[in-house]
């Protein structure tokens, strides 16, 4: 069996190499010997351009080669023809084929798209000749008519070794008669003795463009000024100023934006100042149950503050529990689980404490914690409601915290949607005047996504709740820092009564190993659990001799309750080995924990997509402004 596995390990092996070999093999390349253009600027004002691409293919097969040439700083562009020098003669493409030595016309997005094909192509040097006539080109004025070109477009993927480009005018001007620049790698520019205008550049990198402009007297040359040329002029003269207002509008926004939202928080969100209260204080400042508590503190009811709950249930007398081994043939399938028996339903008086009831036991007095899974999340948002519903109800808030955060978040979704409309209309208006439009808008949309973040932090508790909170806070320092050995040894008795507020501060694991290092008594709802309605003692794990026993119903005699003589557990014997037992989620008292905080939250598949996350821990312009350019390339 292993010699198959190994053999089929080296088949993927040999496999991997040899398509990634292929995907090697298969890698295209190339470069421009040269990229000549050259440009004729005629009497009627049309450009014919003449683009001579002297390409060598130095690895993969080549099958078409393509043009994408921009529309919006011309009219439009005809005359399209595509050629190919063979031994000094041109061998002219078919149009409107797709067959090898045929070209195709195209228009998208605002280019006019020219593929050519040819047969498959690999490792030799070929030169292709593009060539079409530009209809509203050039721009017009007083002072002097311009030819702009991006003669090398800015998308270009391969390097240009070297490069000519050559502008021919409808006369022979001086050379003071002439305006001259380019823009892109350094250019050696000249006028040759037939009155042209030579560029020259050498090792063009990829994607690197190189715009040519030539101004020459008006009046040459016959036509009027292209449409698209009325908005360029607009944008030459407005748009510094536009960009202007529009940035520094955006600036403004930006800066007071942020400004806004902490003077919102402090006059709306932020909880009255509150006297004088103590560091730290050892007793529970009040008589209220740990959820609420929880909700309190952190303004948000939620899976730890239910746990909470289920313990604050069980200190009280409400309910007990008790650890069962389940024992898998040869260890498979082993694994624990949890019983929770009802004692006293008459003591769970508030309206989270009867539904956590009703969610856990529906009607029967005993119930495992696995048969809880996939049903008990549908309780969750009943029991947050009704904890929301409890401090309001107590007085810590004047509304819901859940609904306030809502609107603040729903305000901030709001703006952004009307930010980013606002860009839209913008740009839509002033894109053809400056870069900037957007800038306002794109303030706004950050300041909106600050008030959905800010929305989290606007429940506002009332004096009495901020009070309240204060004292509360106090007392889960106290927890938090608990770690003497004598504040242990004097407070062992009371871990009991410390862990719901634990849960709920997000201190559990802490709290029990720390207790367990004082030998603290067990949790006297651990472990021994009598049913009413059977008559008879159910002995659990602890009671039968530790958390390795077998659960189940004893057949001996009953075992006395935890706290009456030899029956009780302490804390170190129920939790032997509790800081790794946590660590790891499998033992014990972090062993329900853990097992709580993902069966209660569990959801069928079929809801899963929807369904809350299980488990939980504690705590909570210049250049660029010719026609011509776009993407060369071959594939």
């Amino acid at each position: 069996m292993r010699r198959v596995l190994g053999y089929g390990v080296a088949a993927l092996v040999l496999l991997a190499l040899f398509v990634s070999g292929t995907a090697w093999a298969q890698d295209k390349s190339l470069l421009w010997q040269r990229y000549d253009v050259n440009i004729q600027v005629l009497v009627n004002s049309d450009i014919l351009v003449e683009e001579i691409q002297q390409i060598q293919f130095t690895s993969g097969t080549f099958r078409f080669g393509f043009a994408a040439i921009p529309l919006d700083r011309v009219e439009r562009i005809t005359d399209v023809s595509v050629a190919e020098l063979i031994d000094g003669q041109e061998r002219r493409y078919k149009p409107n084929s797709s067959a090898p030595y045929g070209f195709e016309t195209t228009q998208s997005d605002n280019n006019l798209e020219i593929t050519w094909y040819f047969p498959p192509t690999s490792a030799s040097t070929h030169t292709y000749v593009l060539r079409y006539r530009v209809i509203g080109g050039l721009r017009f004025y007083e002072e002097g008519d311009q030819l702009w070109w991006k003669a090398i477009p800015p998308d270009h993927n391969f390097p240009i070794r070297a490069s000519t480009i050559t502008v021919t005018l409808p006369a022979t001007f001086s050379q003071e008669q002439l305006k001259v620049a380019s823009y892109g790698p350094a250019t050696i520019t000249r006028l040759n003795e037939r009155g042209q205008v030579v560029f020259e550049a050498q090792n063009i990198p990829p994607d690197q463009e190189l715009e040519v402009r030539v101004q020459f007297p008006h009046g040459v040359v016959q036509g009027s000024p292209p449409l698209w040329q009325a908005a360029f002029d607009r944008r030459q003269t407005l748009g510094p100023l536009f960009s202007l207002i529009f940035g520094a509008l955006g600036v403004v926004i930006l800066i007071g934006g942020p400004l806004s939202l902490y003077l919102l928080w402090y006059t709306r969100g932020r909880d009255q100042p509150v006297g004088l209260v103590a560091e730290q204080v050892s007793e529970p400042p009040a008589d209220l149950p740990a959820p609420v508590v929880g909700t309190l503190i952190d303004e948000r009811a939620d899976l730890k503050d239910i746990i909470a709950g289920i313990l604050d249930l069980a200190r009280r007398g409400v309910l007990r529990m008790e650890e069962q081994r389940i024992e898998g043939f040869l260890g498979i399938g082993s694994g624990r689980d949890f019983i929770f028996y009802l004692q006293d339903a008459a003591k769970a008086t508030r309206p989270y404490e009867q539904t956590l009831l009703r969610a856990i036991f529906g009607g029967q007095e005993q119930k495992r914690l696995s048969e809880l899974r996939q049903k008990f999340y549908t309780s969750i948002p009943t029991l947050e409601r009704e904890l929301y519903q409890e401090v309001v109800r107590e007085g810590f808030f004047p509304a819901d915290p859940r609904s306030i955060r809502r609107r603040w978040v729903t305000l901030g979704i709001i703006g952004l949607v009307v930010s980013a409309f606002g860009a839209c209309v913008l740009v839509g208006l002033l894109g053809d005047y400056t870069d900037w439009a957007f800038c306002p808008a794109a303030s706004m949309a950050a300041t909106a996504l600050g008030l959905i973040i800010l929305g989290n932090f606007m429940p506002r508790r009332t004096a009495k709740g901020a009070e309240e909170a204060a004292k509360w806070i106090a007392f889960k320092r106290y927890l938090q820092y608990l770690e003497k050995q004598a504040d242990l040894q004097a407070a062992k008795d009371r871990f009991e009564e410390y862990l719901p507020y634990a849960v709920a501060f997000g201190l559990e694991r802490q709290l029990i190993n720390r207790f367990a290092t004082v030998d603290a008594p067990a949790p006297s709802w651990w472990g021994p659990v009598f049913v009413p309605t059977g008559g008879h003692v159910y002995r659990g794990p602890l009671a039968a001799g530790g958390m390795g026993s077998s659960g189940g119903a004893s057949s001996g005699p009953p075992a006395p309750l935890a706290g009456e003589g030899g029956g009780a557990q302490s804390l170190s014997d129920m939790s032997r080995g509790v800081g790794a037992s946590l660590a790891s989620m499998s033992a014990g008292l972090g062993a329900l924990l853990s097992s709580a905080s993902s069966v209660l939250t569990s959801t069928p598949p079929s809801s899963r997509s929807g369904g809350r996350g299980g488990g939980w821990s504690g705590g909570g312009s210049f250049g660029g402004g010719g026609g011509g350019g776009g993407s060369r390339g071959f594939g």
